[in-house]
């Protein structure tokens, strides 16, 4: 049993799936397998999946005939994956050589269940800081949690983030959604006993305008997304508030701050 397993998500990526596949062939860390989905690509990043198969024994290469969504093929990939830990990349980024490394060292060292590193916002002509600052944290459950609805030290993006994969037993991305992972992430935490954050760059989001996260850069949100995100906030603070009652003073203070921004943009 590989001690990572690390879930790729790929579809028509012909132009940027080499990088990031170069980029976790050359990780100091050995200890892992690569679930690679290539989700009913019709370009050529199925023959670029097959020939990266072909040369490394840890890839597990999983072929979806017709994509039919991103949460089904991210679910497909976590069903297969028999690490103790996971971690999600994306098919259009990039990963320092010593990210595996880093993450599964401090995963270790403070005994939790979810490890984090920083990263960069790639804009081809710039990098920009995302989340990173030399400090080291340790959080218990409750502390993981409002540090994840504050987005001060990360987000609800799976990469740069080290999952227990015991973590997401009985869970899953949900399907018929704009962006799967904020409906998720959130129930992973509460389940954690200990998160542990050093920011260090260690992962690299490049930023173009065929990506999900494109409205971010272009502080554009459309109705749909906007009605997404208020339906998945509600449903968040019912959940927290039924499994960590603790929080609720800052789930109060959230719903307050998005009815002003709600009166704001009508």
């Amino acid at each position: 049993m590989p001690f990572i397993s690390v879930i790729l998500l790929t579809y028509n990526r012909e132009q940027y799936l080499p990088i990031m596949l170069d980029s976790l062939r050359n990780q100091t860390f050995s200890d892992y397998e690569l679930i690679l989905v290539n989700n009913g690509s019709t370009d050529g990043t199925a023959e670029l999946c097959d020939a990266y198969a072909e040369t490394d024994a840890r890839v597990k290469l999983l072929t979806i005939p017709q994509n039919i969504g991103a949460s089904f093929g991210r679910n497909r990939g976590l069903a297969a994956a028999t690490g103790e830990y996971v971690t999600f990349v994306d098919d259009d980024d990039r990963c320092e050589p010593s990210m595996l490394s880093f993450l599964a060292d401090l995963a270790c060292e403070e005994y939790a269940d979810i490890a984090i590193c920083g990263s960069y916002n790639d804009f081809e002509d710039r990098l920009e800081p995302y989340f990173i600052d030399n400090k080291r944290f340790v959080f218990d459950r409750l502390q993981g949690l409002r540090e994840l609805l504050k987005r001060q030290l990360y987000n609800a993006a799976p990469p740069t983030k080290l999952f227990r994969r015991s973590l997401w037993k009985g869970l899953s991305f949900p399907d018929h959604v704009l962006v799967d992972d904020i409906h998720v992430i959130y129930k992973v935490f509460e389940r954690a006993q200990r998160i542990a954050v050093w920011n260090i760059a260690k992962y690299y989001f490049r930023k173009h305008s065929s990506n999900m996260t494109a409205f971010i850069q272009g502080k554009q949100m459309t109705p749909e997304l906007l009605n997404e995100y208020l339906a998945m906030y509600q449903t968040r603070a019912e959940y927290l508030s039924k499994h960590a009652p603790e929080i609720a003073e800052i789930l109060k203070s959230l719903c307050s701050l998005l009815c002003k921004a709600c009166v704001r943009t009508s």
